[in-house]
Formats: structure tokens, sequence, C-alpha cells
């Protein structure tokens, strides 16, 4: 790094020569300006990022002790050496309190003065690395209390630590990003948006970032400055991960209490853009927004059943299915909300559906989810919706397609067994060569990577329940070698196993 110096004395020949006689480039310095008293220096350090300040005690003007107290106060990381003659060497120690970072006698030996810029140097650095830690440990914090407030009613707990936290949701919109295609590790995109964003907070929720953008007051549309963040973030990404984003944003919101609603607003926006072309949906397009009350759990798990449908993982979407209504079983969710919920798996169904330019279940039911008398009727009815909407896609795709989809379906129900490309050719009835070309032209990987994605993605399912050890959660899967599995999980994700689960847990 490189750490910018001012040079502040009333005499131009010093000030010339510590500037011109010191090898700076040596020290990863460089003199970024000079000042002939203390008032020009505070206005250069106003304007011009200042990391070292080599100063004259006595100036006309405004003395170097006056330096030394503004840059105290105002930049606390900018470290102060001060110049002084003997007989202000004891004056000259008051200065103390403004934690200045030496003192070296005029007139100024070379060597002194480069012992004193190191030590500034080690000074800054250890400074920067406990700031750094601080800030890392605050936005832990947030990300945490956020991620709660997304998934849980609001509590007066919450507001404490939203106080404590210095996060205010006086007025906010939210807006979900979504990498497309769909990206696990999203570390870089999440870079992106952090350097990007404007008077906003990110966090991860998911395979989505939710950004709150804080505004001044109430709105009854979208800011523009909002919409050309989430544009400029757009661009950005496009042209550094070759990826396109897609955006969903809320209506405006007025304090915490709203925020999980916020929340499933736009991550249900963003499902809108599935079938479009525009990048950026709002949640004010929407008919009749009190159709669509959901909260942000039921909104992902609405996203990720869409997903499993767009990406004829059936069985996937049926597994989404059953958790979904043991949930509804579990906690007595009301029937209206249930039956709303039902309402957009059927509209999901038929998206997919005219997508693909087959024709869209019936609108019998429909009918049947808001005629249905309890649960279990219902449940019954969504199982049609779902068996009559598979068979409307297997009708209508090619036998190429159709030869992916039985290859994804006997993986996904053959884990934890061997797999093999000669083993999956052998119950499909065909050549090797020929699955392996197919699978690759249609998917863009190969169908070995496909199984190894496939285990990982099974696996963090797995880790998510603490009492289900490591190496259970690999033999699930098909890795009898919990080494090699730890090795194949690290390599694909970023992180061990252990690591993941910690981190996902919030036990790390």
């Amino acid at each position: 790094m490189i750490f910018t110096l001012l040079v502040v004395d009333d005499e131009a020949v010093i000030r010339k020569g510590i500037s011109s006689f010191i090898n700076w480039d040596s020290l990863d310095c460089q003199v970024a300006g000079t000042a002939s008293n203390g008032l020009e220096a505070i206005e250069f350090i106003k304007e011009h990022p200042t990391d070292i300040i080599i100063t004259d005690i006595k100036m006309p003007v405004m003395d170097g002790l006056a330096v030394a107290r503004y840059a105290y106060e105002n930049y606390p990381e900018t470290k102060v050496i001060l110049l002084t003659g003997y007989a202000d060497f004891e004056y000259a120690k008051t200065a103390i309190k403004y934690n200045v970072s030496a003192f070296i006698l005029k007139p100024t030996n070379k060597k002194d003065l480069i012992e004193a810029i190191q030590s500034a140097q080690k000074q800054i650095v250890t400074s920067r690395k406990h700031s750094s830690i601080a800030k890392e440990e605050i936005a832990f914090l947030k990300d945490q209390l956020l991620l709660e407030m997304t998934c849980s009613p609001y509590t007066a707990a919450f507001g404490k630590r939203l106080a404590e936290l210095k996060i205010n949701l006086s007025h906010y919109y939210i807006a979900a990003f979504q990498l497309v295609p769909l990206e696990n590790d999203l570390a870089s995109f999440k870079k992106i948006i952090i350097n990007e964003k404007k008077r906003a907070y990110c966090y991860r929720y998911n395979n989505l970032i939710i950004t709150v953008y804080f505004a001044d007051g109430f709105s009854s549309h979208v800011p523009d400055a909002v919409l050309d963040n989430c544009r400029e973030i757009s661009v950005i990404t496009q042209m550094l991960d070759s990826r396109q984003v897609s955006v969903g944003i809320s209506q405006y919101h007025k304090g915490a209490g709203e925020f999980c609603h916020a929340v499933s607003e736009a991550i249900y926006a963003l499902t809108l853009n599935f079938y479009s072309e525009k990048d950026i949906a709002l949640f004010e397009d929407t008919p009749e927004s009190s159709d669509y009350d959901l909260t942000a759990e039921n909104s992902m798990d609405l996203f990720h059943f869409e997903n499993s449908l767009h990406s004829w993982m059936f069985e996937e979407a049926n597994t989404i299915l059953h958790k979904m209504f043991t949930k509804f079983k579990t906690n007595f969710v009301n029937s209206a909300d249930t039956k709303n919920i039902c309402s957009q798996i059927y509209y999901i169904c038929c998206r997919v559906l005219m997508k693909r330019e087959a024709e869209p279940p019936s609108g019998e039911y429909l009918a049947g989810i808001n005629a249905a008398a309890d649960i279990f009727s219902l449940e019954h009815t969504i199982q049609e919706l779902m068996a009559d909407t598979q068979k409307r896609s297997a009708g209508n795709i090619t036998m190429q397609n159709s030869l992916v989809e039985n290859t994804a379906k006997y993986i996904h129900s053959h884990l934890a067994d061997p797999l093999s490309l000669e083993t999956i050719a052998e119950h499909l009835h065909i050549s090797p060569s020929h699955l392996s070309r197919t699978f690759k032209k249609t998917c863009g990987e190969s169908l070995i990577e496909y199984i190894n994605n496939t285990r990982i993605e099974k696996a963090k399912e797995y880790l998510l329940k603490p009492d289900i050890l490591t190496y259970e959660a690999a033999n699930l899967v098909g890795y009898n070698d919990a080494a090699y599995f730890s090795s194949t999980f690290k390599k694909l994700t970023g992180l061990s196993p252990t690591e993941y689960r910690a981190k996902m847990l919030g036990t790390g």
C-alpha cells in the first residue's frame, strides 16, 4: 500500500529538502503536498486523504500543535510527526494528548525521520486491521438481524437491536437481486452490489442478495435513484461476470414492522422477471397486492418451486411442495392464506407450460383449490395438478430433452448409489457415448459434473440438520470416502462441510 504525506513548514528550503532528500518510493510513500503554515495544512487535509503529516511546531498563522489537534479530532487514523527545536521540546510534548506519532529535534536527521515514518506506517496498518475487524463484526451482526427479521414476525427486541446497530428502517424499499443463471457462490456478486449501491445495505438470503434502500420519506413510485442504481449493478455484473441480473423491488414501506412483508414483495416481484424480457420488476405493477400476502419464506419456496419446474426437476418440485404442506399442517396456517399460496402454485404451473408452448392446466384445478374443505383435499388437488403439469411438459418436449429429464430423474433418485455414465446408460437402454454427448450439449456440463453438483446440493440440505454427522451426509449422497467428499465439497462451494454447516447454522 502507498502512504500519502503532507510536509508542513514555514521555510521553503526545509519543505523542499524533506520532500526531495528521501527516496519516498522505497518507503512506499508519496508526498501528496506541502503547506507553509497550519491553516494551509488543515485546508489541504480537508480535500485530500492524508496518512502522515510531517509538520514544524512553530509557524505563523497557525502552529503545528493546532494541526495535530485538528487531525486528532477529525482524522484519528492520520499520524502526525512534529519537528521541534530544543527550546520548544518540552512545549511540544504537551501534544502527546493529540496522539502525536513522533517528535524529531531540528536540525532533522534523515535516519530519525525514516524511523519515525516507518513507526507511523506500522501504527496505521495496525489501526486499519482493528477497524476492519470491527466493521466485519458489525456487518455480521447486521446480516444476522436482518435474516431473522426476514423470516420472523417483528418484536420489540428487533427494534432494540436495530437501534444498537444504527439501522434506520423509517422509510425504505427492498430489492431482491438474483444472478441468471442461478449461482450458489454469491461472494463476488455481493461485492459488486456493496461497491455500487447507494444509501443502502445488503445481505444474503439463500441464493439471493437482499438490498435495503433507505428513503427520505413516502413516494408513490420507486425513486429513479433506486432504479438507476439497480441498472448500474446489472450492467457492471454482466460486464465482469458475463451473466445477467434479475431484480425485484418492493413497494414503499414505513417502519421495521413491515420489513418481512417488504422482503416477500421483492421476492415475489423477482419471479415476474422469470418469463419476461425485463430485468427489473416492480411489485407495485402487480394487480391487487392483497392477493399476494405471503411471507418471505413462502415466497422463497415458490421461487425455488418455479425454478425446479423450469429446470425439468419435477421430483425436486414435488419435494418442495411436500415440505410446504408439512409446514402448513404443523403451523396450522389459516385456510385463506393456504389457498392463496396454492393459487400461486397453479399460476406458476400455467406460466411454465405456456413458456414451453404447451396447454396450461385446466381452470378446474383453481376451482378445486378454492372449494377445498380441508388441507387434505387441498393437498390432493395440488398433487393432481403437479402430475398433470408433468404429463403436459413431457408431451411437449423433444426426445433429446426427454432423455435429459429421465437421466436427471434417475440421478436424483439414486444419489446414495454408485453412479457412472455406464450405469445410467444401461438403465436408460442407450449407449454411454450418446448419453454423454446429448447431456453435455443440452445442459452445458458433463454428466459427472452434474452428478457431483447435485450430490453437493443435496449434502447441503443434510448438513443443515444438526443430528446428521458429516460422514453420514457424505454417505447419504453417495460419497463413501469422507476425505474425497470434503475435497469435492470445498472445490464446489469454497468451504469445507464443517465450515459450511457452522456458517449456515451460525455456530462458527
